[in-house]
């Protein structure tokens, strides 16, 4: 057997474990959104404008096509919605897990895209307000130090510097 047919391809691997449904709409938009399938489907409408222009455009055509692009379109539209939920849950399942891992992080935040308005308000007000104290203070208004400047080339040298006996500088 080939070695080919023994490894699974990437898009069979990552989708296994999905529903059937979920593999068939990860597969379409994996393989609708690469390079050649835009050329194949260039390729396809300009040999049907060339084939309907020498016949005339036959009545058929028109309603058949229009049918035809108007469910491709319908279908694009689900499996791009599909997809792209299942990947933004993720990522916020992944954003959670980050807040749940840091020690200080307000675990309310967690599961906010699942909270109601009043609570979304409410986060806002407060993210708000720490915003306008940090710029009160000043702190929003000067940028960091770097090593290229002055404020952080003296912040590096007070940091790394050392006496002769190994004790920190002043």
């Amino acid at each position: 057997m080939p070695r080919h047919r023994e490894e699974k391809r990437p898009v069979a691997r990552r989708t296994e474990q999905l529903p059937a449904t979920s593999r068939m709409l990860y597969r379409i938009d994996h393989h609708s959104s690469r390079p050649s399938a835009s050329v194949v489907v260039i390729g396809l409408l300009a040999c049907l404008l060339i084939v309907g222009a020498v016949l005339g455009f036959p009545s058929g055509w028109v309603i058949g096509s229009e049918v035809g692009m108007s469910a491709v379109t319908l279908v694009m539209v689900f499996t791009i919605q599909h997809t792209q939920g299942r990947e933004q849950a993720a990522s916020q399942r992944k954003l959670d897990e980050l807040l749940r891992a840091l020690p200080g992080a307000q675990e309310r935040l967690m599961m906010l895209e699942e909270a109601p308005n009043s609570v979304l308000r409410e986060v806002v007000e407060d993210q708000r307000g720490h915003h306008d104290e940090a710029v009160a203070q000043g702190s929003l208004d000067e940028p960091p130090a770097t090593l290229e400047s002055p404020a952080g080339e003296a912040a590096h040298r007070k940091a790394t510097f050392r006496d002769p006996e190994g004790r920190p500088g002043p």
